[in-house]
C-alpha cells in the first residue's frame, strides 16, 4: 500500500472536515436523544485516536493537547465532563493539520514496528506504523457515520 496512506487519511478527513463545516458551536453540542455524546465530542474522539495511533503508540510524542484523553477517550461523555472544552475551531484546526504532520513526520517509516503489539476494541492487532495508519482509516469512517446520523438528527 505504501504512501499513498497519506493521501487517504488526507482524503478521509477532508469529508469529516466538510461535515461538519456548517455547524455552530450549540449545534455541536446536542446529544441527540439516545445517545450518550455528540459532534464535537466525535471530533475531538478522532483527533485523541489518530494522534495515539500515528505518535502515541510508535512511542512518538502527542502533538495534540493532554486534557484530551480525559474528555474525548472511550467511555468518556460530554455529560461527565467537568474541565474546560476545546472549541469547536481547535478541534477544527488540530484536525486539519493532523494528515500533513503525519505525512511529514511518517514518510519512510511505514514499516516500523511498534514496541508493543496493540490490540483493538474488535479484536485486531496493529503491530507497524501503517497497520496503525491503516487501521485508523475504518476508525474515522465509523465515526463520520456517528456524525452524518447526528446532524440528521439534530438539523431534522
Amino acid at each position: 500500500m505504501g504512501e499513498i496512506i497519506f493521501s487517504q487519511l488526507e482524503f478521509v478527513r477532508s469529508q469529516t472536515l466538510k461535515m461538519v463545516s456548517d455547524l455552530s458551536e450549540e449545534q455541536a453540542d446536542i446529544i441527540p436523544p439516545g445517545f450518550r455524546n455528540h459532534i464535537r465530542w466525535n471530533l475531538g474522539h478522532i483527533a485523541l485516536v489518530q494522534d495515539a495511533f500515528a505518535f502515541q503508540l510508535s512511542g512518538r510524542p502527542s502533538m495534540i493537547p493532554a486534557q484530551y484523553k480525559s474528555l474525548f477517550a472511550n467511555g468518556t461523555s460530554p455529560e461527565n465532563w467537568t474541565e474546560d472544552v476545546p472549541k469547536l475551531a481547535e478541534l477544527i484546526e488540530i484536525l486539519e493539520q493532523q494528515p500533513k504532520q503525519i505525512a511529514s513526520l511518517l514518510s519512510g517509516k511505514l514499516e516500523e514496528s511498534v514496541n508493543k503489539p496493540y490490540k483493538t476494541s474488535s479484536g485486531f492487532t496493529l503491530e507497524t506504523v501503517e497497520g496503525f495508519l491503516n487501521f485508523s482509516l475504518y476508525h474515522e469512517g465509523m465515526h463520520f457515520s456517528v456524525i452524518k446520523m447526528y446532524k440528521k438528527l439534530i438539523q431534522g
